[in-house]
């Protein structure tokens, strides 16, 4: 029987490094099931940068958690507010970066969940340290 809906706190799984960048990341999709969307919240420390990239398929949604978070979008340098919400179509070039003193949570919801549908040969992204 599938579950009719399933609740989940980020602070009770154990991030794991992400394949690109090593950022710290728990993949919300594999905990609480999601087969339609790819949800992962991801905790960027002072320094921190994911690999400046686009998409093939995969239309995102970033939610700042904790912030003011930092995005490199279409080569534009953003700051989100905590509780800002920014959309970005599957061929905009993306990266999120920490270049200030505190901790940045952001949650990223991408669909259709297409595995590897990240492409990193995008161009130049922010380079930090």
């Amino acid at each position: 029987m599938v579950e009719s809906y399933a609740v989940h706190d980020p602070a009770d799984a154990e991030p794991t490094p992400s394949e690109g960048s090593g950022t710290p990341q728990v993949d919300l999709a594999d905990v609480l099931g999601c087969e339609a969307v790819r949800a992962r919240v991801w905790r960027l420390s002072p320094g921190d940068a994911l690999v400046h990239h686009r998409h093939r398929e995969q239309e995102e949604l970033y939610v700042c958690l904790r912030g003011p978070g930092r995005l490199y979008v279409d080569g534009e340098r953003v700051t989100v507010p905590e509780g800002g919400i920014v959309r970005v179509p599957p061929p905009t070039p993306r990266q999120l970066f920490n270049d200030t003193d505190r901790e940045h949570e952001w949650l990223v919801v991408g669909a259709p969940p297409v595995e590897r549908d990240g492409v990193h040969d995008v161009g130049e992204g922010v380079t930090l340290g």
